[in-house]
């Protein structure tokens, strides 16, 4: 009993990750979504080759090519550490997708069908928290604080008129985490309604026997 309350609580943590690493992956690099923020946010107009500069700094991140000297030696040695926490976030995604599947194939082996409907009703709740406490909560504050306890240095410290300030507004990094939680939000209805109408018809079932 107490080993299956440990796996539940293993999995909900699983789940949880999941969804926002997954949303995270689907964006972090998303050329689409780079275009369609510089538009909305004017970027063009400083930049008119901004497409050009964000398609430098994604194949940089896929390790395709070095960045250009669009970008200062600051600049390029914060990306650096930026790579770094990007491809540690990759990894931790295809870990947590495997380790989910595993632990999947263990509930649905030992036919404890409950646990998975209730991981997913509970995770989903926890993300709608989560998305709520993101909506209530000061984004610049919490931008800050991100980088203090993400980054060991202070080159994350940009002048306002730095190309890449002007390249990547704070404003597009509170629409990028908002499209994350966002869509993270509508998984986790999706695991709280499935979850909720398996579990009714379940126990339906069950009571007309």
């Amino acid at each position: 009993m107490r080993l299956n309350k440990t796996l539940k609580t293993v999995f909900i943590f699983l789940l949880i990750l999941l969804v926002l690493f997954t949303n995270f992956k689907l964006y972090s690099l998303n050329f689409n979504y780079y275009q369609k923020e510089f538009t909305k946010l004017n970027v063009y107009n400083n930049i008119p080759e901004a497409d050009k500069h964000a398609l430098n700094l994604i194949n940089y991140m896929n390790n395709k090519e070095e960045l250009s000297n669009f970008f200062n030696e600051q600049e390029k040695l914060h990306l650096q550490d930026v790579k770094y926490l990007i491809d540690l976030a990759f990894i931790i995604f295809y870990l947590v997708l495997i380790l989910t599947l595993i632990f999947l194939m263990y509930f649905i082996y030992k036919k404890k069908y409950l646990i998975i409907l209730d991981s997913l009703i509970i995770s989903g709740l926890i993300i709608f928290l989560l998305q709520f406490v993101f909506l209530v909560t000061n984004f610049s504050s919490n931008f800050v604080l991100f980088h203090e306890i993400l980054f060991t240095n202070d080159l994350w410290l940009f002048n306002p008129g730095d190309n890449i300030v002007n390249l990547f507004p704070e404003e597009f990094f509170y629409d990028i985490s908002l499209k994350i939680m966002l869509n993270s939000l509508i998984i986790s209805l999706i695991f709280i309604i499935s979850g909720l109408i398996i579990k009714f018809k379940t126990i339906k079932s069950f009571l007309n026997k």
